[in-house]
C-alpha cells in the first residue's frame, strides 16, 4: 500500500477571501451627489415651512 502524502495542518493560506477594500469617503457618481443636495434641499425646506406656519399661527395669537 502506498501512504497518503501529509496534508499540512490549519486552513491553507489561500482559503479566505481577499480582504475588503478600504471605505471611499465622498460620492460614488454624481448623480449620488445630486441626490443628496436635493434631499438636504427638501430637508430644509419642509424645517422652514414648520417655522413659518409656526410664525403665523403665533402672530395671529
Amino acid at each position: 500500500m502506498s501512504e497518503k502524502p501529509k496534508r499540512p495542518l490549519g486552513i491553507p493560506p489561500f482559503y479566505w477571501a481577499a480582504p475588503p477594500k478600504p471605505v471611499r469617503k465622498g460620492f460614488v457618481n454624481p448623480q449620488q451627489r445630486r441626490f443628496y443636495f436635493v434631499m438636504t434641499a427638501l430637508k430644509v425646506a419642509k424645517v422652514a415651512a414648520f417655522a413659518a406656519v409656526a410664525l403665523i399661527i403665533i402672530g395671529m395669537v
